[in-house]
């Protein structure tokens, strides 16, 4: 039976009707359900399963007794060593939930760590997750590093300092990189005229390393276009004629399809809208 991870920032005590039709739509698909016991966002998605009669359903909690469960769903414990009401405390039962489901809901406030670390977690699972964005009233689907790298840019550039500092944010995306190249060569070791040698190897990674640095590239570009219509108050067909496209560029730019757009092609964007690009470049560290 498939199981479905759902949880959120603790700043959402609302759940929009989207989410609240896609747990409908889980409910009724018979699905296993896994869900926190937090405040916020936890409490809020338990009341909805409530609300549609969900019967399969587990409620996860550190320690002896859950903070929240609504309809008195089975609770499943969690054992944690870290010091009871920390982070790591209850980030335990957030584990143990993205390992035992098979892929995940979430409702994200664009800063919450705790719901971007879950998103992590099942991604480092191979699990795909569909994200809320709250604050965009709209799904997003990560399945990979560059569907997170999307997901990031939704983020502030306070908001990322945080993660950095709370989770290690910028290590874990790096993390994930060298898992994927990891799994990518494995993957193609039934070709031994390219990785037969080191050499081989060695000119696999510099391809995947530059491709992953010209996605950053591009993601970062877009952010700052997407940025530069939500300041102007652009609707797509203005942003369209801003920056000399087509409407339905603009809307590939504001879904986050990367793979539609080269480096050249966002500068030229950026310059039609007056906006300068700079370019920096440094040895890795």
């Amino acid at each position: 039976m498939t199981t479905v991870f759902i949880a959120g920032s603790i700043s959402i005590s609302r759940l929009h009707e989207k989410v609240q039709e896609r747990i409908g739509k889980i409910v009724s698909s018979d699905l296993d359900v896994v869900v926190g016991d937090a405040d916020g966002a936890d409490t809020s998605i338990q009341m909805c399963l409530r609300d549609y009669r969900a019967e399969r359903v587990t409620v996860y909690c550190t320690g002896d007794s859950p903070r929240n469960n609504v309809a008195a769903w089975p609770i499943h414990r969690v054992h944690s060593k870290a010091k009871a009401g920390s982070r790591a405390y209850f980030t335990a039962k957030d584990l143990q939930m993205a390992r035992q489901s098979d892929y995940g809901l979430m409702i994200w406030d664009s800063k919450s760590t705790g719901t971007l670390s879950n998103v992590i977690e099942l991604l480092r699972e191979k699990k795909k997750t569909v994200v809320f964005v709250n604050k965009e009233k709209d799904f997003v689907t990560i399945s990979d590093r560059a569907g997170l790298d999307y997901l990031l840019t939704f983020m502030s550039a306070n908001a990322r300092a945080k993660a950095d500092e709370k989770i290690g944010l910028s290590s874990k995306v790096a993390n994930i990189t060298q898992e994927q190249f990891a799994l990518d060569v494995a993957g193609n070791e039934q070709s031994p005229s390219t990785y037969d040698t080191q050499a081989g190897v060695t000119e696999v990674a510099a391809e995947y390393l530059a491709h992953a640095e010209s996605m950053k590239l591009r993601l970062e570009l877009m952010f700052a276009l997407k940025e530069y219509i939500f300041r102007a108050h652009l609707s797509q067909s203005q942003a369209a004629k801003v920056f000399g496209v087509t409407q339905p560029r603009i809307s590939d730019l504001t879904r986050g399809k990367v793979d539609l757009f080269g480096l050249d092609a966002l500068v030229n964007m950026a310059a039609a809208a007056g906006l300068r690009v700079e370019m920096h470049v440094r040895e890795a560290a």
